[in-house]
C-alpha cells in the first residue's frame, strides 16, 4: 500500500478494500501489507497483536468462508477513520471452538482506525456485538434472563469455550 492515501474519499474506502480482500478473496496475507508492523488493535477491550488479529481472521474466514462485510456510514477525521459495519456469513466450518450451526448470522460492530499517510493501520478499536452473535447461533438464549445466562454457560462449556 505504498501509495499516498489522503483524501477522504480514498481513507473511506480502506475499511471495505480490507474486507474485499480478507474475507472476499480470503487473502489474509494482505493483513501484512494493511497494518503497520507495530500496529496495536483494540477488540472489545482484548488487546491484539497483528499476528493474534490475523489468527482471529483465520477463525472468521474458516467459520464463515462467505461472510460479506458492507461499512456505513464511515466517518473521515484527518487521520482517524470511524464507522459502523455490518457482517453477514453462514456458519458452515468450526469458528472459535464452535461446531458448524449452518445458521446465517447478521453481525455488527464499530470501529474506529488511525491510518498513516500511506493507507496502513496503526491502531484500532473495535467492538463486536459479540452476544448477539453467539445467540443467532443457538449458543445464547434469545431473552436474557439468569437462566439464560446460565444456559449459556452451559452451552460454552459444552462447546468447549
Amino acid at each position: 500500500m505504498s501509495q499516498q492515501t489522503n483524501t477522504i474519499d480514498e481513507r473511506r474506502r480502506l475499511p471495505q478494500r480490507w474486507a474485499e480482500e480478507v474475507h472476499g478473496k480470503h487473502n489474509l496475507d494482505f493483513i501484512d501489507e494493511y497494518h503497520a508492523p507495530d500496529w496495536v488493535g483494540h477488540f472489545d477491550g482484548e488487546t491484539l497483536t497483528n499476528a493474534e488479529y490475523k489468527d482471529m481472521q483465520r477463525q472468521l474466514t474458516s467459520g464463515f468462508p462467505d461472510a460479506e462485510f458492507v461499512f456505513g456510514p464511515v466517518v473521515v477525521e484527518g487521520e482517524m477513520v470511524a464507522g459502523h459495519w455490518a457482517m453477514t456469513g453462514t456458519h458452515t466450518g468450526d469458528f472459535a471452538g464452535i461446531k458448524p450451526t449452518n445458521e446465517t448470522v447478521h453481525v455488527t460492530g464499530t470501529f474506529v482506525t488511525r491510518y498513516d499517510d500511506e493507507g496502513r493501520a496503526l491502531e484500532t478499536w473495535e467492538n463486536i456485538d459479540q452476544f448477539g452473535m453467539l445467540q443467532q447461533l443457538g449458543i445464547a438464549p434469545e431473552e436474557f434472563t439468569a437462566s439464560g445466562l446460565l444456559r449459556t454457560a452451559v452451552n460454552l462449556v459444552k462447546n468447549g469455550i
